[in-house]
């Protein structure tokens, strides 16, 4: 995400960074964060600096104003079209304003100009939700400035409505209490960045077998979240056994270390897979090499020589993905009772065989007769993958698509994300709930993961007074229902469930735009939806100007007088410079990102407007030389 603040700039230095504030408040696994920033102008001269800031790859920014000399500028939610002519028409006359909107990466950065020791506060807000994997939720807050920082303040507080069990921050030494079973508060405090990202690591109690509900209404509509996440103990049986193919791309830019790093993750999951699975690996890359036309029962005997078979694979050729996956998808037998699932890791974009991504996905979804989930590893830099195909291809099949670097936590990253997937408990899940509930929105996926959770949100009348849950899914023992009967009780405390259903509904439909393409219906309902619960999106942006100050008029100057103001004026007067955001550098790569600049706001920025209001420097000089030409005036009559 980037913001262009356009503003007069009279020279380059840095502002210095009196505090930094993060107020973290997570509830239910709904995460909004605030970050708010006091940058000084010590200077007697006007400066203009860049920030930059790193925000989670899945949050939304919901909130941004500037505080000058103590009058806070709050930001307009608009359509991108309407903030970006608002902000060209400040920008061509010559008015401090900002904009910002989302960008493909999670860096965003803005610029300010300061006047001669000034000092401004920068607060945004942006909001997630997390996920809960293994038995944990994860937060991650970036602890990185291009700046100094003297005094760092962190303060995260955990709420819960079930029982909070343990917090932990690996690697930081951070003050950790538990005010009551249902929350927990995490101070951190430094007189400069710890040169490491915090990580916040937190479980909760399980939720009841059948699920837990929890309510909020406000202005006549109700709005419930129902998270489901029985365990295998609850259940009472073990999780189901998987049929499980591994496409693994060996094409020529996997060579080195990449190639390496996927011989030492692979190796390790084919070793741990249980003796009820049942397995193959497949190799591509011009071709496809299939060692076994079916799939191999996990025993020791099969896993040492699929094990040797990957760390014995060269990197060569180019990338078949679509004969890979379709060659894949005939290995299953459609009579097992297994849960059918591919991991498919790819460092690239199709280059031999069909190179069309849409004719690529048509063909999958035709040869996915058995329903397999696929589950998509993009393994690389940025712009080496077209992750948008990755995330379709998934999302079309049941699964989600993640990304990995090459470096040195590489092998362990790919690793830990397929033990994430590796235990189904509940497949082919299905929500249904009586005629009060409308409006839902499911997040997560079709299957149930030992130590994960399903979380589904909507609506539902607000003279409601129960809801009726029902959840069926396939388990070892066969088909099961989960059901149960809720009893409606809004709280004030829930009212993040609100914004977390219009959250995820916003997400929802972005994924669809992967898929369907951007319709006319589902840009709509995103830019509603983004307008009436103030998120950043690709449909919306923030826009905030701040009001000139009115100069006092000074009556009136006679024509000599006002002549040689004049021309004192453009003799002093140096030239009004426009100060924009370049391109910032990703954090975690080499690549660099353009940051978006309106033609208009860019040409304005290169000369001054003839209409423009005076600067305070052009006041305060004109008020001098006209108080001396009156004085010496009166002294020669």
């Amino acid at each position: 995400m980037c913001l262009l603040l356009v503003v007069p700039a009279n020279a380059q230095s840095n502002a210095e960074v009196d505090y930094l504030n993060l107020d973290v408040k997570i509830n239910d696994g709904y995460a909004i964060t605030t970050v708010e920033e006091k940058l000084d102008n010590g200077n007697n001269f006007t400066i203009t600096d860049k920030f930059e800031f790193l925000v989670p790859e899945k949050a939304f920014l919901s909130g941004f104003s500037i505080s000058i000399d103590g009058e806070e500028y709050q930001a307009d939610i608009l359509k991108k079209a309407e903030a970006q002519q608002k902000f060209e028409e400040a920008a061509s006359g010559g008015r401090t304003a900002g904009l910002l909107e989302t960008r493909d990466s999670e860096l965003f950065s803005y610029s300010l100009n300061f006047e001669a020791n000034q000092s401004i506060v920068v607060k945004l807000t942006y909001e997630q939700a997390l996920t809960r994997t293994l038995d944990e939720y994860e937060y991650l807050q970036y602890l990185r400035s291009n700046h100094d920082v003297n005094d760092l303040q962190v303060s995260i507080d955990i709420d819960s409505s079930i029982d909070v069990l343990s917090v932990g921050t690996p690697g930081f030494r951070s003050d950790i209490t538990y005010p009551d079973t249902n929350s927990a508060r995490v101070r951190y405090s430094d007189v400069g960045l710890p040169g490491q990202d915090l990580k916040v690591v937190f479980k909760t109690e399980n939720t009841p077998l059948n699920g837990n509900m929890i309510f909020y209404e406000s202005d006549g509509q109700g709005y419930f979240m129902h998270i489901f996440s029985p365990t295998e103990e609850e259940v009472g049986i073990s999780p189901l056994n998987k049929d499980i193919i591994f496409v693994i791309d060996k094409s020529g830019s996997m060579r080195g270390l990449k190639i390496r790093q996927v011989q030492t993750a692979f190796s390790q999951i084919i070793n741990e897979l249980p003796e009820g699975d049942r397995f193959n690996v497949v190799f591509f890359d011009s071709f496809v090499r299939v060692p076994s036309d079916e799939l191999l029962i996990a025993n020791d005997t099969n896993k040492a020589r699929s094990v040797e078979l990957v760390t014995e694979t060269n990197a060569n050729g180019g990338t078949n993905i679509n004969e890979a996956l379709v060659d894949s998808l005939v290995l299953f037998n459609t009579e097992s009772d297994n849960v059918p699932i591919i991991v498919f890791l790819t460092d690239g974009v199709p280059t031999d065989g069909i190179e069309s991504t849409a004719v690529i996905r048509q063909n999958v979804m035709d040869a996915n007769v058995i329903n397999a989930s696929i589950f998509s590893i993009a393994f690389g830099r940025e712009y080496d993958y077209d992750f948008n195909f990755l995330q379709a291809l998934s999302l079309e099949n049941g699964g989600i698509a993640v990304y990995f670097e090459p470096d040195t936590e590489a092998s362990s990253g790919i690793s830990n994300f397929y033990d994430t997937i590796s235990t189904p408990l509940v497949s082919d899940l299905m929500f249904s709930y009586d005629e009060q509930v409308y409006n839902t929105v499911l997040t997560g996926k079709k299957h149930l993961f030992v130590g994960s959770e399903v979380m589904l949100l909507g609506k539902y009348d607000q003279d409601a007074e129960t809801v009726i849950a029902r959840v069926d899914g396939n388990t070892r023992s066969g088909k099961h229902v989960f059901e149960r009967e809720f009893i409606v009780q809004p709280e004030e405390k829930n009212d993040f469930v609100a914004r977390l259903w219009a959250y995820n509904n916003i997400m929802n439909k972005l994924d669809r735009m992967k898929v369907e393409g951007e319709t006319d219906e589902l840009v709509s309902e995103v830019t509603n939806l983004s307008l009436e619960y103030g998120f950043v999106t690709p449909y919306t942006s923030f826009f905030v100007e701040v009001p000139q100050v009115e100069e006092p008029d000074e009556g009136p100057v006679d024509s000599a007088t006002d002549e040689a103001v004049m021309e004192a004026a453009t003799m002093d007067e140096a030239p009004a410079e426009e100060a924009m955001v370049e391109s910032a550098p990703m954090v975690a790569s080499d690549e660099v990102t353009d940051v978006y600049m309106p033609e208009e706001a860019e040409d304005s920025a290169m000369e001054e407007p003839a209409d423009e209001t005076p600067g305070f420097s052009f006041l305060l000089a004109a008020s001098a030389i006209g108080g001396a030409l009156l004085f010496l005036r009166r002294m020669d009559n």
